[in-house]
């Protein structure tokens, strides 16, 4: 088997292409509610932000800028998308284990969450389309404190603050092959979710069983676009190296808000009387703007090496903590690269296996005590790509990372993820030969 003759796409029915679709955009809704950890990072703009890479960007540092070998769905830059000369099924599933602690505290918590669902679909021998939804943001902290009031710490006040929704976003992507290795893309994303945040005070004196809490719901529905660019240079023997950039259009949401008090029982789950003081008003939620390039080297079908850069512009963003200073911007440089023995061997099944690996470092706009000392945010991740039939494989990722330092940030961040992900290409579509 020539691996290079595979890049002769699978024909497919516009009728089966059709019924694939509202297959897709039927289920996805099931996909919705979003269980994420405990993130005291979450209190910025509308939640923190997911990376949004695939499973098997994941494995490289989250590299796809200007990296793609045209089988699995590239989803941080659209032009790659016309590398895919298949119909592509793609589905992810993470879990992670944390360990959150401050000066006083330590807690673990594991969860999980869906990671994506992706289908690709080849239009033309120019032009790639892709459909998925995915999480895009995430709201999940609880915090207390305590003052005193008076000297013999009798009486005493907690306020308690406390985060929770998310956004998730369905995406439609198109990349174009201009010419013979320039390529270009659009990324259109729907957002919508909710977002809770809510701060109560109860009264510990005698006789004072409730707590007053003011709620500040906000519900997202807009759209925002991604543009990517994309150049392959080759040079002998297979071999490519690639360029590629993104950059974000968007820099506002358009977004519903609505407050009102509430007092509570102590259990926070009877509303004894509630004032609404503002009804669905309209607002601009400002969103962090990024700017991403990548470079990478390849031999075609057997190694790739690459480097990405992000920078993300903050400045605009709400902290939601009442402070006047601008964030600044955030900072990535990511690394990468996968490794396949031999794609075309029929004896050995590891040799057929891709190997990858990467890390990242990230300097966030994360600024927990507000003494201008940002969360520094370090992982390593690696990988394998197990094939199952054809040019599908069942993918396996691993990160460990750290975020923010108890000594320079006040809250530190120790963690694990583990993702799953099924990439079906010509199993489900592969068009029969009669011989």
């Amino acid at each position: 088997m020539n691996f290079i003759s595979l890049n002769q796409p699978t024909a497919l029915p516009k009728t089966l292409r059709s019924l694939l679709i509202v297959l897709f955009l039927s289920v996805s809704p099931a996909l919705w509610a979003q269980t994420i950890l405990n993130s005291p990072y979450s209190y910025l703009g509308m939640g923190e932000i997911q990376t949004g890479d695939n499973v098997t960007q994941m494995m490289m540092g989250g590299i796809g800028v200007s990296n793609s070998n045209g089988i699995y769905t590239n989803v941080v830059n659209p032009a790659l998308l016309a590398r895919n000369r298949w119909t592509n099924l793609e589905v992810g599933i993470n879990t992670e284990y944390k360990t959150l602690q401050d000066y006083r505290q330590q807690q673990k918590v594991f969860g999980g969450n869906y990671q994506s669902l992706n289908l690709t679909l080849p239009v033309t021998s120019r032009w790639t389309m892709s459909v998925g939804i995915r999480p895009h943001s995430a709201v999940e902290y609880e915090t207390r404190s305590y003052r005193r009031l008076n000297l013999l710490g009798v009486d005493s006040l907690i306020y308690s603050y406390k985060g929770s929704g998310g956004v998730s976003k369905v995406s439609i992507s198109n990349g174009v092959r201009l010419f013979k290795e320039f390529y270009v893309g659009l990324q259109m994303d729907y957002l919508f979710g909710q977002v809770n945040r809510n701060v109560a005070t109860q009264n510990m004196s005698d006789g004072q069983y409730y707590k007053v809490q003011l709620e500040d719901l906000t519900s997202y529905s807009d759209v925002q676009f991604k543009a990517g660019f994309a150049y392959r240079l080759k040079l002998k023997n297979d071999m490519f190296i690639n360029a590629g950039a993104t950059l974000d259009l968007n820099s506002t949401l358009n977004a519903n808000q609505v407050k009102r008090f509430a007092t509570m029982d102590l259990s926070g789950l009877t509303v004894i009387n509630a004032d609404t003081l503002e009804k669905s008003s309209k607002f601009v939620q400002q969103i962090p703007v990024a700017k991403r390039f990548g470079l990478s080297i390849e031999k075609a079908a057997k190694w790739m090496a690459g480097i990405d850069y992000s920078y993300t512009d903050w400045s605009k963003v709400n902290n939601n903590l009442g402070r006047t200073a601008a964030l600044p911007a955030s900072h990535k440089v990511s690394v990468g690269g996968e490794y396949t023995p031999d794609i075309e061997s029929v004896s050995s099944y590891i040799k057929r296996t891709t190997y990858r690996l990467g890390a990242s470092y990230e300097k966030t706009a994360y600024d927990f005590l507000g003494n201008g000392k940002y969360a520094v945010d370090k992982n390593l991740s690696f990988g394998v790509a197990l094939p199952l039939r054809n040019l599908s494989f069942l993918n396996i990722a691993y990160q460990v990372g750290r975020r923010g330092l108890i000594t320079d940030n006040g809250m530190e961040e120790q963690y694990h993820r583990l993702t799953l992900g099924l990439t079906f290409s010509d199993l489900w579509f592969q068009k029969q030969k009669i011989n």
